[in-house]
């Protein structure tokens, strides 16, 4: 996917009022939804965004975040400033994800290992995926970063009900999560296709919204039908390890 990144500027100076309210509105459902997995995951003492999600979210939002000077400098346009100043909020909550990570998914991805065996794993990771993601920023063109946002969405379609799947209960998921998710999927394609030109109006990246919708209305489904349990929102005694009781009980 490439474009020139004067063209989309001035198309987003042409559209401002449209690309504003759209993507207001799903920076909105962002922050929402963000601070919701934040209070389930300590309700339900388990981490609530997937930990591939994590890792993708930091290394896409934080290599937009340091290159300050291309947007404020650079560019110098104003919308890139506006996304920088939400990609700061959503990395800035994201460093909330990881302690949570820490703390809870020990006990349900390696039991076996020590807290600070684990925290060293998670920060390798952290580590692998920024390098990762700036390699593949050399792979394909998207000096704006407005192509590539589309993933981050979509990586949480795909880890998110596979997540689900392995706990087998929506521990650390609410509906709330998935009705601010999927109300932000609407409108970030809604907006990008309707205002922006040329690769943002092609069949792979509309067939990738409409995945990404498709998987949040589908989990919203599901999580609404979900039959309810006072144990619900417990950690699977299979997650936990032999020193760490059950929650709610002695």
């Amino acid at each position: 996917m490439t474009y020139t990144p004067d063209r989309l500027l001035e198309a987003i100076d042409a559209n401002a009022v449209g690309l504003l309210v759209g993507l207001g509105v799903a920076m909105l459902c962002q922050t929402v939804w963000l601070i919701e997995a934040a209070r389930v995951a300590r309700r339900d003492s388990s981490y609530s965004i997937p930990l591939a999600c994590t890792l993708f979210w930091f290394a896409h939002d934080i290599a937009y975040v340091v290159r300050f000077r291309d947007w404020f400098s650079t560019y110098d346009h104003w919308f890139l400033q506006l996304f920088w100043l939400g990609l700061l909020s959503a990395a800035l909550l994201e460093f909330v994800f990881f302690a949570q990570l820490i703390r809870y998914g020990r006990r349900e991805l390696a039991p076996a290992w020590s807290p600070f065996q684990f925290t060293l794993l998670i920060i390798a990771a952290t580590t692998g995926s920024i390098l990762a993601w700036e390699y593949l920023r050399l792979l394909f063109d998207d000096p704006l970063y407005l192509a590539s946002s589309a993933l981050t969405l979509m990586s949480y379609a795909l880890f998110g009900p596979s997540m689900t799947l392995r706990r087998r209960s929506f521990r650390g998921q609410t509906l709330l999560m998935w009705q601010c998710f999927t109300t932000m999927t609407f409108a970030w394609w809604i907006a990008t296709v309707a205002f922006l030109p040329g690769p943002f109006r092609s069949w792979q990246y509309l067939a990738v919204g409409v995945f990404t919708a498709a998987v949040g209305v589908a989990m919203m489904i599901a999580i609404r039908h979900a039959p309810q349990s006072p144990n619900a929102t417990e950690p699977a005694r299979s997650d936990l390890t032999s020193d760490e009781p059950v929650p709610g009980t002695r």
